[in-house]
């Protein structure tokens, strides 16, 4: 009898729940290029891209955030490796699996991860969602040869670079815009503005105009726990309603 390890067994379950071992012939999987032309988002929706300029900067945290703050249907789609999922224990209850895609949900927030690293944006199967914040890195937007994803956000105007409030961090979300080449929002997370220390608020002085920066908290319980069903802290929140102003004051 063959031995399989756990992660094997958690992969079969999780293909069984997805149907991939359904009776019957199964269809060929689509190519990245024509999945991206398949999805746009419904009249009622409203995307934006929120993308970490590093890893770990803290944007799942903003994307959530900023999804709660709204107080709207709204949901939360993470690109990035299961793996690397910073929702993985961040839903109030599961709600099962949507083909490739795992959802939970928190209160009207839709969470939606992916279960293989090749999976297509879904449409969102509430038709109530107003706001859809995809969490992926800056390197889906910026480069060409990002794949599907890219090409599916790069047209889109709302865009929300999170860094940290540090001389690299700044640096790296001034690079992401003159990559971006347009309008954006920077989020720095770290202490206000007016408390950054010096090198930073002159690494920031650097950062092109066009390009609106809002401060966000950074909360030392979240830190060490990660993204928990906790409801997330007040100052969170009240920086997110911040960010949340700039970007209606942006053309959609």
């Amino acid at each position: 009898m063959t031995a399989h390890s756990v992660a094997e067994l958690r992969d079969a379950w999780r293909a069984i729940e997805a149907g991939e071992f359904a009776h019957g012939p199964r269809s060929a999987p689509s190519a990245r290029g024509g999945a991206a032309t398949a999805w746009t988002p419904t009249p009622r929706e409203r995307v934006v891209a929120v993308v970490g300029c590093a890893g770990g900067v803290g944007a799942s945290t903003v994307a959530l955030a900023l999804a709660t703050a709204t107080a709207v249907p709204a949901r939360v789609v993470e690109c990035c490796s299961p793996l690397a999922s910073g929702f993985s224990a961040a839903a109030n209850a599961e709600l099962g699996t949507e083909g490739p895609w795992r959802r939970g949900s928190r209160g009207d927030v839709l969470l939606e991860r992916p279960i293989t690293g090749d999976a297509t944006v879904p449409v969102p199967t509430e038709s109530s969602v107003e706001w859809t914040f995809v969490d992926t890195n800056w390197t889906t937007v910026s480069d060409p040869g990002a794949g599907w994803l890219g090409s599916v956000l790069r047209p889109f105007d709302d865009v929300v670079l999170v860094t940290n409030a540090t001389v690299p961090g700044v640096r790296r979300l001034e690079s992401c815009v003159e990559l971006l080449g347009r309008d954006a929002i920077g989020v720095v997370v770290g202490p206000t503005a007016k408390r950054w220390p010096r090198p930073v608020k002159v690494a920031a002085a650097g950062i092109p105009a066009r390009v609106h920066l809002a401060d966000f908290p950074l909360d030392p319980r979240l830190q060490v726990t990660g993204l928990a069903p906790d409801p997330l802290p007040a100052p969170l929140l009240k920086a997110a309603q911040n960010v949340l102003a700039l970007l209606r004051k942006e053309p959609t």
